[in-house]
Parts: C-alpha cells; structure tokens; sequence
C-alpha cells in the first residue's frame, strides 16, 4: 500500500469528475494482496486487492489500481486509476497461502468506484481524459514468507485537487511470488505482497 501511496501522489486528477460528487468507503478486514511491476523504462503499475465490506453493497473485496507511463523525452504523462469495489468471487483463496484475483473491469459498479485514464502535457498542462478500455485481471499470488512486517498503525490522507482519499491500515503481512497478466502485461515477480488487514479501510471522497 505504501508504494501505491507515493505513486497516487504523481496523478493529477481532473476537475471535470467532480461532476457526479462521490463518497464511498471500503473496510478491509480481512486477506489481501498487493503487487508493483515496472513495465518499462518510465513506465509502471500498483495494485492492491482485499477482503471486506463497502459503505454501499456491503460484503465484497475492493480493488485499487495505478498506472503512470512518461514519455521518454518527459514531455507528456499518462495515467490510469481505477479504484473500487469488486465482487466477492473475484477474490479467491481460502488463506494467504494462494490467493487469486481474476476481474473484469465490466463488473464495477458507477455508484461506488472510480474510474479514468488521461494524458498529460507536462510543457502546457493541457489534459484529456476519458475512460480506459475495458480489460481483465488474472493474477495468482503465492505466499514465500522471506520477509514478514506488521504495520501498527498507518494513517495517511491524501488530497488530488477535488479527490481525497484517506486510509488507516494496520496489517501483518508476508512477501510473495505474484503470476498472470494485468491488462495484458505479462506479470512473473517475487516482489509482490500477500496479508491479513485488521480494521483497516479507504474512503474516497470528490466534491465540486
């Protein structure tokens, strides 16, 4: 979680979404799973799924997903963030032993998640947004047990102009060997993350 945090503070996020203003909230109780991969030389992806409940449909898991590339002469930036609730059957695995995601975009509900993709002009600061194209997420996550944390007590609220996101995260977690494919990206890596969150939760809010 705490690598999606640095990279959430990258994105830039458009006034032009706080048409329909939003608050939900994801408690997080339960397994998780999260993973960061490099795609390239100015390009990569955070992603974090886990069990628990939603302020809106109750029991389910929530999902949230990074994803910046910069060109390479840093003239321009694009991203893709997509945060919301998912559900329960999308997220398998009876411990954090083997866990599994497989989700298809098209299972998001618009009344609580967030979605959208933009480019960036890093010279003029003109940015076009809209909503990425749908896709799917297969992804299995071993436990390897190398390294083993606990987080105490993480409190961390981020503003994105009209976008607050506020977490509190208290976790025992274990590293992991994570395989399958994100959006079609190939994913084969030893640096993912698998865990118990204990009381933990995400609330997202966007005003006019």
């Amino acid at each position: 979680m705490k690598t999606l945090l640095a990279v959430a503070l990258m994105v830039f996020l458009p006034l032009a979404m706080t048409a329909q203003p939003k608050h939900f909230k994801f408690n997080q109780d339960a397994e998780f799973a999260s993973l960061s991969q490099s795609t390239g030389p100015n390009s990569s992806f955070t992603l974090q799924v886990s069990r628990g409940s939603n302020s809106i449909s109750g029991s389910s898991a929530s999902l949230t997903y990074i994803s910046i590339n910069v060109a390479p002469d840093f003239s321009s930036e694009s991203f893709v963030e997509i945060i919301g609730a998912i559900p329960s059957s999308a997220f398998t695995g009876q411990n954090t032993q083997h866990l599994v995601l497989d989700f298809d975009t098209s299972q998001l509900d618009p009344a609580n998640s967030l979605v959208i993709a933009c480019d960036l002009d890093l010279i003029t600061f003109d940015q076009v947004c809209g909503t990425p194209a749908p896709g799917t997420i297969h992804l299995e996550f071993q436990q390897n047990g190398l390294q083993r944390t606990r987080i105490l007590a993480l409190g961390e609220e981020i503003i994105n102009g009209p976008v607050t996101t506020r977490i509190h995260q208290r976790s025992d977690n274990s590293t992991a060997n994570a395989q399958g494919t994100v959006f079609g990206t190939t994913v084969s890596s030893g640096n993912a993350t698998v865990g118990i969150n204990h009381n933990s939760s995400i609330e997202v809010t966007t005003t006019p």
